[in-house]
């Protein structure tokens, strides 16, 4: 049994145990708090994907960021690339400022949601309290020692409270105080970031955008941020899903095209249905309360570890019908740089090496990750598809912009060793800060050397810091109002 399976052991026998303590449930009627109803959709308000730019030709320059899952680890990993970023400097649009300033849009999927939810509510405070607020707080010890107490032993014991909420609460309490997507909509700075989770029931994506919630006549605005990355990061079994209530029907939404003809019972399906097809289709089923009173969501690598799919199928969207509104003004993209954060591991099974039967430990670890590595594994090639076309097509405006791209991976680590020993950490709550350090470092070194980072550094701001010598690197890495001296015009 790997280290992975030891650490979460604990906390998946307890919940068998609660499983089987059947007359318990009677004595507890605790609820999992309810997501608002909206009495009417209003297009032009709430957290929408039309946030992502605030004031024309601030899309110029286009920078996104995707975070994958994997737990703390993944956490880590995207710190490190946020602290990267805050260190370049660069010269746009004759202002001199930091490249972390510049970034747009920010995907991020269970580990990797954390991180991606906390910088965009906090901003630069970020830099200063994720670290001891989450990466170096044991939250998976404090999360098994809360399912242990008495108080919430009664409380498990509901139907209507699972092991989720307990995520929740602690996340909550150790990062998000309560704040909600109206937080989120009424910032004037910093990135507009999605949250993905998984739709139990179907397996499909579903992402905390206020354009989601339309689906279920539901207010997004009132929802907790903590509650969104718990459901992004309830992995099967281990955690409970989080449920949302569906109101479809109460609130005058209208469908596009696309998803309504998905809804029409008798249109045919077929099996050359293309991904916009299938995609409309799992949107439909919200819009039949009848059918899907309640939607149970589960970590968002199940639909899409990578953090990557909602991009891809908004792009192949571009111009045609779509669920979501956009902005009627075109985006005109000069530069886009694209940072994809992947910490996933290479699932190697050692059940093939022995006659015994498995025990349940292994086979959960095999169901749990051998169809997530398999589908990120499509997914990687569909993103380097997508790259290749955008490379020489329009992107949102009306030419093609120039197209950077840097891949964060565990795989792509050079040194044997190094790589071996990342590989192996486990999909957890906590790692010890030496680990931690070690991926930041990782992160930090690939962004940094990646050639397309250093080109577009080379054309807009200082020196490619892999280029420079010791010292200019530590002086580039001071405070955030230090004076520039190594600045391209």
């Amino acid at each position: 049994m790997n280290r992975t399976i030891h650490r979460w052991w604990r906390l998946l026998a307890m919940a068998i145990c609660f499983g089987a303590l059947g007359g318990l449930a009677a004595c507890s009627s605790v609820h999992y708090p309810v997501n608002a109803a909206l009495k009417s959709v209003d297009s032009g308000s709430g957290y929408r994907m039309q946030q992502v730019v605030r004031n024309p030709g601030d899309e110029e320059l286009f920078v996104i960021l995707t975070f994958s899952g994997g737990g703390t680890r993944a956490a880590a990993l995207a710190y490190g690339v946020l602290e990267e970023l805050a260190r370049s400097r660069i010269t746009w649009r004759a202002q001199q400022k930091r490249l972390i300033d510049e970034v747009d849009l920010v995907y991020g999927v269970s580990g990797g949601s954390i991180t991606a939810a906390y910088w965009a509510l906090k901003g630069d405070r970020t830099f200063d309290d994720f670290e001891p607020q989450f990466l170096a707080l044991n939250l998976q010890s404090q999360l098994i020692d809360s399912a242990t107490t008495l108080s919430n032993l009664w409380r498990l014991g509901s139907n209507r409270y699972g092991r989720g909420e307990l995520l929740d609460a602690r996340l909550d309490e150790s990062l998000f105080q309560g704040a909600t997507f109206a937080d989120l909509a009424q910032r004037t700075q910093g990135p507009f970031v999605v949250i993905s989770a998984a739709d139990l029931s179907t397996g499909g994506r579903f992402d905390f955008t206020q354009d989601y919630f339309d689906l279920l006549c539901s207010d997004l605005g009132s929802f907790p941020i903590s509650r969104a990355v718990a459901a992004s990061s309830a992995v099967p079994i281990v955690f409970a899903p989080i449920t949302l209530w569906n109101y479809a029907g109460s609130c005058g939404y209208r469908p596009s095209k696309l998803v309504a003809a998905a809804a029409d019972a008798s249109v045919p399906r077929h099996l050359g249905e293309s991904r916009e097809q299938q995609r409309a289709r799992e949107m439909a089923a919200f819009l039949d309360v009848s059918q899907k009173p309640y939607i149970h969501l589960v970590d968002g690598g199940v639909a899409d570890n990578l953090a990557v799919r909602s991009l891809l199928e908004a792009a192949e969207m571009s111009g045609k019908d779509e669920s979501s509104p956009r902005s009627a003004r075109p985006l005109h993209i000069r530069k886009l740089l694209f940072i994809t954060v992947d910490a996933g591991t290479d699932y190697s099974s050692q059940i093939g090496l022995s006659a015994d039967t498995p025990k349940l430990a292994s086979v959960i670890e095999a169901l749990s990750d051998i169809p997530v590595q398999r589908f990120s594994t499509e997914t990687r090639l569909l993103l380097q598809a997508a790259f290749q076309k955008w490379r020489t097509q329009p992107i949102g405006g009306d030419m093609p912009a120039g197209l950077y791209t840097v891949e964060v991976s565990l795989r792509s680590v050079v040194n044997e060793q190094e790589r071996q020993s990342l590989m192996r950490l486990p999909t957890t709550l906590y790692l010890p800060g030496t680990e931690v350090r070690l991926l930041r470092e990782t992160a930090a070194r690939q962004v940094r050397q990646a050639p397309d980072f250093q080109k577009l550094m080379s054309e807009i701001g200082v020196m490619a810091p892999a280029s420079l010598s010791q010292s200019d690197r530590e002086a580039l890495q001071g405070p955030a109002d230090e004076t520039l001296r190594i600045v391209k015009p």
